[in-house]
C-alpha cells in the first residue's frame, strides 16, 4: 500500500521505530542529530536512495543576523557543523556512494549542498 504515515519519533533514542523505505529525504536534519545518529537511522530504514541538504557556513555563525537571531539560541547546544567530505565518508562506511551533488549559494557566505546517495549493495 502506498500510504503516507506521519510518525513522531525521537531520532536520537528511538531509531528502531523507523520503518523501512525506498528513499530518505533529510534536508537540514543531520546538523541536529549528528553523523552517527544519521548513520543509525539510515541503516534502520535501509533505503536505496538518500537525499540530503546540509548548510555550509563559510563566515562563522550558522544563523544569519536578523531580529529573530535569539530564537535559535537553544539550538546551539545540539547543532553540529557539517562538512561535505565527512558526510560522504560516513555514508560510504555504511554502503552509500554519492550519485549527485548540487550547490546553492546563500547570503552571508553560506551555501546549501545537496548530496544524493545510492546504496552500493
Amino acid at each position: 500500500d502506498e500510504i503516507l504515515e506521519c510518525l513522531c519519533i525521537d531520532l536520537i533514542n528511538e531509531t528502531d521505530k523507523l520503518p523501512k523505505a525506498d528513499m530518505v529525504v533529510a534536508n537540514l536534519l543531520i546538523e541536529y542529530i549528528g553523523y552517527e545518529c544519521f548513520q543509525k537511522a539510515i541503516k534502520q530504514v535501509s533505503p536505496k536512495y538518500v537525499s540530503c541538504i546540509i548548510q555550509i557556513n563559510t563566515e562563522g555563525n550558522w544563523v544569519s543576523d536578523s531580529p529573530y537571531l535569539h530564537i535559535f539560541d537553544g539550538l546551539e547546544q545540539i547543532h553540529h557543523q557539517m562538512e561535505e567530505q565527512t558526510l560522504e565518508k560516513e555514508m560510504l562506511e555504511i554502503g552509500y556512494h554519492v550519485i549527485n551533488t548540487l550547490e546553492h549559494l546563500l547570503p552571508n557566505g553560506k551555501k546549501f549542498i545537496q548530496i544524493d546517495f545510492e546504496r552500493s549493495f
